[in-house]
């Protein structure tokens, strides 16, 4: 039997990525597609909206409750204020929900994920996450006699800055190296701050999401990078998530990451 699978914030960049990667997943099957009640595509099949041969037989709707409850699991990229609603539904459905909607530092997931199993990451793709734990081994090895800097580049329409991604990089190496996490995108004076983690951000074009982590000392500098080359990376991994989450925490609510699932 297939994962039966509700995406919200279908008409976005990675709603759409994420249709077309479901419905090419011999795993799952597409039962619901959600975007906001205004737009002009309410009652349209998904398949002509991600370019697909034919109708898939799923139209696209505004109601996250009626969707969640015909899911097994539910994809979310969306904004700050859609994500707590796909919250609070699945909290209250006990359904789990992938989320790969950053900017919403503020959002304490862990009192939604008391009652439901969520899977949330700043980046969903494979590649990013295995960057996540390089970081950390680096930082490990490296400790506290490098400066770290942190650049990221994206497409000039993205609004959080830096990059959920970004400050999941930062996160991660000040955990390691037991520092307090700050957002240090300017330097004092035009001196930097030793054992601040520094941060530089890009924006322009259709750039899809680049990383750089570098470990600078007097001597010499690590630099451990990750690309997107394609938004299928972000859809696949969300996939997987959604995919991993259903066959192992489907009844056991908490707090989950891509990092569980690789």
């Amino acid at each position: 039997m297939k994962i039966k699978v509700g995406v919200v914030g279908c008409l976005g960049r990675m709603g759409k990525a994420t249709l077309a990667e479901l419905i090419g997943n011999t795993k799952t099957e597409i039962v619901g597609a959600v975007t906001r009640s205004s737009s002009q595509y309410i009652g349209s099949d998904i398949g002509l909206i991600v370019g697909h041969n034919s109708n898939v037989g799923v139209k696209v709707t505004s109601s996250i409750y009626e969707i969640c409850k015909l899911s097994d699991v539910i994809i979310d990229f969306t904004t700050r204020e859609c994500v707590l609603d796909c919250l609070k539904t699945a909290m209250k459905l006990k359904k789990p929900l992938v989320s790969g909607t950053t900017g919403i530092d503020d959002i304490n997931l862990s009192e939604y994920a008391a009652k439901a199993p969520i899977l949330w990451s700043a980046n969903m793709s494979v590649g990013v996450n295995i960057l996540l734990k390089l970081v950390k081994k680096a930082a490990e090895l490296l400790g506290n006699e490098y400066d770290v800097e942190i650049w990221e580049m994206h497409h000039s329409l993205k609004k959080d800055s830096p990059s959920g991604t970004a400050l999941e990089l930062g996160k991660t190496i000040a955990s390691t190296l037991k520092v307090d996490f700050q957002v240090n995108q300017y330097l004092d004076h035009n001196i930097r701050q030793k054992g601040k983690i520094g941060f530089a951000v890009s924006r322009g074009g259709g750039v899809i999401g680049d990383h750089s982590v570098m470990f600078i000392n007097s001597d010499e500098r690590v630099e451990l990078n990750h690309k997107a080359i394609d938004r299928k990376a972000f859809a696949r991994g969300a996939v997987q998530a959604a995919i991993w989450l259903y066959e192992n925490k489907r009844e056991v609510p908490g707090l989950y990451s891509m990092q569980d699932v690789i």
